[in-house]
């Protein structure tokens, strides 16, 4: 009965545990945060039909695209391997911060200024708009290295794409160049991070920036991104790789 009783304990608190990252994720916006990503790569499939399949992938094609785009299970992944990554402890006191009035605002102005950028119109403005390139977005960004965190990420799921067409398709070009591919992601990467950032912020104080500049300079702070970024670069990498195994696939179909 003792031993059942100190299992039944540990499996309360591993509940506990997830529970409370599962909050932190739900404070943090992610799920809503997910189905703009997801709209954004459903419509971003036309472009790889284009680019290598000669816009002939058709319905197998978009129908595959919107199959691997799939939010519910991007979010079952992330929650996974930030259940893993994450001390209950650190998403506890995350917490305190995300679940406050002001933590509440930021993440309402972040996923409406996410949802936002699906539109061109909306993205060019703000990325042209002087406060992108303003002192607080500069140090915003500078404090969780988003630039280049963001750009490993993306370069790592083209890779991951090349990789799975050609796997697919038995077929291989030349590996691109690296680092003229980072490069150029680099510069992409930083003009849309500007924008979107000189768009929430143009709805907060100076004094608003700088509390949440600060909770990302804290041991807590750094904790949440270094799980976050990991957990979506490997569902982000998983799902160009899989991207890249059904675009190789149609490829011998457009080359007859």
């Amino acid at each position: 009965m003792r031993l059942a009783a100190v299992t039944l304990s540990f499996g309360l608190m591993a509940q506990a545990a997830l529970a409370d990252v599962d909050r932190l994720l739900d404070a943090m916006g992610v799920p809503q945060l997910i189905e703009a990503f997801v709209a954004e790569g459903r419509d971003a499939g036309q472009s790889i039909d284009n680019a290598f399949l000669n816009g002939q992938g058709g319905a197998v094609w978009a129908d595959t695209v919107t199959r691997l785009y799939d939010p519910q299970r991007m979010e079952s992944e992330l929650r996974s391997v930030m259940a893993e990554e994450l001390d209950a402890g650190i998403a506890e006191q995350a917490l305190l911060f995300f679940e406050s009035e002001l933590g509440t605002r930021i993440i309402a102005l972040e996923v409406e200024a996410r949802h936002a950028f699906l539109n061109d119109t909306v993205e060019e403005a703000a990325k042209s708009a002087p406060t992108a390139s303003g002192e607080m977005v500069s140090d915003y960004l500078l404090t969780r290295n988003l630039i280049e965190r963001n750009a490993d990420v993306a370069v790592a799921a083209q890779a991951a794409f090349l990789d799975g067409m050609a796997d697919a398709s038995g077929l291989s070009d030349d590996p691109p160049d690296m680092e003229r591919l980072r490069a150029r992601v680099l510069v992409d990467t930083e003009s849309w991070l500007r924008g979107y950032n000189a768009l929430v912020q143009s709805a907060l104080s100076e004094d608003d920036i700088a509390i949440y500049i600060s909770f990302w300079k804290t041991e807590v702070g750094a904790k949440v991104d270094d799980a976050l970024f990991l957990a979506f670069g490997q569902s982000y990498t998983t799902l160009s790789y899989a991207l890249g195994q059904a675009a190789g696939r149609l490829l011998p179909q457009n080359e007859l």
